[in-house]
């Protein structure tokens, strides 16, 4: 399509195309948190502000590829919530009924 925004491309002239097996080690080379391969799908699956939805990720045989300029910045402004359960929510107090 002409109208739309150039892909930003590597040196070598493609995206800087990565698999989840990828992510975490590159995640530890930019002085991120190294997070498993496992959780960077299941955030590809669950969390909303993941920036390319599954769905949409190049498939190469059962392999899923995201550009890493793309998904760099997501992991760069996530807020860990270590520990954290996210599958139950406290009981609303007196006040909050």
């Amino acid at each position: 399509m002409p109208d739309s925004p150039p892909e930003e491309v590597d040196e070598t002239g493609g995206p800087d195309l990565i698999s989840f097996a990828d992510m975490p080690a590159r995640l530890e080379a930019a002085g991120l948190k190294r997070v498993s391969a496992q959780r960077c799908r299941q955030l590809a699956e669950e969390d909303p502000d993941w920036p390319v939805p599954i769905s949409q990720a190049l498939k190469v045989g059962r392999i899923r590829l995201f550009d890493w300029r793309v998904i760099e910045p997501y992991f760069r402004a996530r807020k860990s919530r270590q520990g954290q359960r996210t599958d139950i929510r406290p009981k609303p107090g007196p006040s909050e009924e």
